[in-house]
Formats: structure tokens, sequence, C-alpha cells
């Protein structure tokens, strides 16, 4: 097994105005992991602006990591969506905007075009919600929706959750099938680069239920600033234990590169 294998495009979706899911499927005998959930974290390899496809054997040479093998092919942190064929294809969404490696890629996407997946044989994910009943509190904007969107699809019978959502437009709302029962905020037009987000102030006005806070878990991905300001929220208003809640900053505002979180790239405001 390669440390990054091949996969080839298969379809591409638009969901949204501003969300394509492109799905992938293996080349070769590699599958990917099938006990993933919620944001589970894939690690993609990218063609180069104008190519096809990525050169995923760079990663794959001894060398890699230990002497100077020339300029590294991009790649991105993304959320795996849907694991379909016993991990033989993967569903990935990603969040399109003008500028980055990542999603002027997503945008000339077309089936066909090779990618690269760092291979793991388990599954990496943030979202870790406590067995037994619970009640979940879900934030998220475009880039943690993939993740937010597969932890509601995979919610259990009697789950409740709360789901606040940050989007740029309304036509970049989304509709997911559960067991669970799910409320919904959605935020349009804030936060994402463009405008101060709404996010915090959301999660202010939360109404947590009155039963011990061990029956709360709470789950957020977004830009890093306002999940810093939730996570002290939940913690010192709140009261939730740390192992009751991740709060994962999935972009930087004002930053250019690399991303530090999942399905989406860095961007200065305005870009």
């Amino acid at each position: 097994m390669s440390f990054c294998e091949p996969a080839r495009v298969v379809t591409v979706t638009s969901l949204t105005p501003h969300m394509r899911r492109i799905s992938i499927e293996a080349e070769g005998d590699w599958h990917w992991p099938t006990g993933g959930q919620g944001d589970e974290r894939i690690d993609i390899a990218f063609p180069k602006p104008g190519e096809t496809e990525a050169d995923y054997d760079y990663f794959n040479n001894p060398d890699y990591g230990k002497a100077d093998l020339g300029t590294e092919p991009p790649w991105r942190h993304y959320t795996v969506r849907k694991v379909h064929d016993g991990g033989r294809r993967l569903d990935i969404d990603f969040v399109v905007h003008p500028g980055g490696i990542a999603a002027d890629w997503a945008l000339r996407a077309e089936p066909g075009h090779l990618l690269g997946v760092f291979w793991s044989d388990s599954s990496r994910s943030h979202y870790q919600a406590p067995a037994g009943p619970r009640w979940q509190l879900l934030v998220a904007d475009a880039t943690g929706l993939p993740g937010l969107g597969r932890i509601v699809e995979e919610l259990r019978e009697g789950d409740v959750a709360q789901a606040i959502i940050e989007v740029e437009t309304e036509e970049d709302r989304q509709e997911f099938v559960t067991r669970g029962d799910v409320t919904y905020t959605w935020l349009v037009g804030s936060g994402l680069g463009k405008a101060p987000s709404a996010l915090f102030e959301a999660v202010e006005r939360v109404e947590f239920p009155e039963s011990e806070s061990a029956d709360v878990y709470a789950w957020v991905a977004c830009e890093s600033a306002t999940s810093r300001r939730i996570r002290k929220h939940l913690r010192e208003v709140r009261g939730i234990a740390r192992d009751k809640h991740n709060v994962v900053g999935y972009w930087r505002e004002g930053a250019d590169g690399h991303v530090s979180g999942m399905n989406s790239e860095e961007v200065t405001v305005g870009a």
C-alpha cells in the first residue's frame, strides 16, 4: 500500500451555487476505511493549475520529508462526505470560491481527472459524540457544512440536535435525511470572509436543555477566530466539559495559503 494512492473523478455535481460534490473512485486495489463518521478527514493531492492529474508519486518517494525533492505538489484537508462500495468510491463536497488551488480545480473538475489520496487504515474525526441519549449543538459555516451534513444523516433515532449553519445565499441551504430530531437555524449572507460572522451571536441565543450537562454535546466547525469565541462561551458560560465538545477552526480569515482545517482554503477577505 502506498502513502498516496490514485483516485479518479467519476461524477461532478453542483449541489448549490457554492458547493460541488465530486465523487472519486480508487484506482488499483486500495480502498478507504469504512468505519468513519461525522467530519472524517481526508487529505487530497490536486493537479497543478492547468493540469488534470495530480503528481501523487511525489509523496511516495522514499525520500519524501527527508530530502529536497523540488516544489511539493498542492494538497489540502477535506471531509469524506460519504463512503460507497466498501470504500472504493467517495463523495467529497467542495466549497467553491475565486482563488485557491483546490477551489479552482473543483470549478474545472471533470470525470477522468486524477487525484492523490493520502491513504489511512483508520478514520480520523473530530466529531466524537458520547453514546447514549444526547442533545447536540451542531454549528458550521460553509466549510463545515459537509461534516455537519454527514453528522445529521448519521444521527440515531432519539437523538435531538440544534443545527446552526452560515451560508452565503438562500440557494446554498441544503436538506438532509435523518432519523434524528433536528432543528435548523440558517444564517444567510454573514461571515465567509465577506462580512462579520453571526455564528457566535446565534450560539449565545440557543436554549440548552435543562437536563444535566453530561447529556449535551457540541460540535463546531468554522473560521478560526469565531470558533475560539464559541469554544470559550461553551466552556465558561455554558459550563460544558472539555470532553463534551469539539470546536475546530477550519480556516483563518485574512490569511493566504494552506488551510488548517478542511473543505476550503484560507482566503483574504474580499477575495
